[in-house]
């Protein structure tokens, strides 16, 4: 029992220890006027020590601070390139000569393209095709099939050409002024609009009825068209969807077999299936078993 008391402690210790270590650190007295920063002034985000503002940079890193130089001498000359949000800034300025300046020969020679060589159009002029063609190809005749292919498509015949202009206005006629009474004709004819009307009162009717269509009687023909389409004799309406019991079904009585199988299957869960040896052993029966014809059949893939 002795031998087992180090580690005790030594448990004890380590316990403390993690504890200790878990506690948050406590901010420093400096840091509790920098509880709320403000930004856009030139105040640092964390104090900086006395030492720190006093202290003098070695020549090192003064000369690693230096900005890096630019040994182009036209590159020195040009103006600092404005960092702007909003507008665009040259990286040089322009002379104002340069857009009316003309190229040099030079420059032209340069921009011509490129010409065929002479032999290269002693093979190929231009009325030849793009590729050598061989004299089979050259002296073949087409067959009945090509040039039925080569045809082209005829004009349907029943396609009309658009048709011209039947009259043609003259330039008097279109510089002549209106007098006013050909305007006032002109004009379209307003009508009484006599589909919709105020219905009024919901006992009035929709639009009016004149007297003599109220007092006029049917005849056989009318009432015979007005009346309904019957239902065929054939017809059956949409049976419930809750369907009565009958009675004998409500006083029948089950047999014992039924009962028997109605009764679930009762198997074991799953936590006593996995030690059970024999929970998934196959009868010597159905190892035994030969598949028939029409198993066979319905066992084999769809052919697509």
């Amino acid at each position: 029992m002795a031998g087992w008391q180090p580690v005790s402690n030594f448990c004890s210790y380590s316990s403390d220890r993690i504890r200790e270590l878990a506690r948050p650190k406590k901010p420093k007295a400096a840091w509790e006027n920098y509880s709320r920063l403000e930004w856009g002034n030139q105040e640092t985000i964390w104090p900086l020590s006395l030492s720190a503002l006093t202290a003098r940079p070695t020549p090192r890193i003064i000369f690693l601070a230096k900005p890096k130089k630019i040994f182009n001498g036209d590159l020195q000359r040009r103006c600092l390139f404005l960092y702007s949000c909003g507008r665009m800034s040259e990286i040089r300025q322009r002379p104002p000569l340069m857009d009316l300046a003309l190229p040099s020969p030079r420059i032209l020679k340069l921009a011509e393209p490129k010409k065929y060589q002479t032999a290269y159009l002693k093979q190929r002029p231009r009325s030849s095709p793009e590729w050598p063609m061989p004299t089979a190809a050259l002296t073949c005749e087409a067959s009945q099939r090509v040039l039925e292919l080569a045809r082209p498509k005829s004009v349907h015949p029943g396609f009309v050409l658009d048709r011209k202009v039947e009259t043609q206005i003259t330039d008097t006629a279109r510089m002549t002024l209106t007098p006013p009474r050909t305007q006032r004709l002109a004009q379209p004819k307003v009508q009484k609009n006599t589909l919709c009307y105020d219905r009024g009162s919901p006992e009035s009717m929709i639009r009016p009825v004149s007297r003599s269509a109220q007092q006029a009687v049917a005849n056989v023909r009318t009432l015979e068209l007005a009346k309904a389409k019957a239902v065929s004799p054939e017809y059956l309406p949409a049976r419930d969807t809750e369907r009565p019991v009958t009675k004998a079904a409500k006083h029948a009585v089950t047999t014992p077999r039924i009962e028997e199988l109605s009764q679930p299957c009762k198997r074991p869960t799953a936590n006593l299936a996995q030690f059970d040896p024999d929970a998934f052993l196959v009868k010597e029966s159905a190892k035994k078993a030969v598949c028939s014809s029409r198993l066979q059949n319905l066992a084999r893939p769809i052919e697509r």
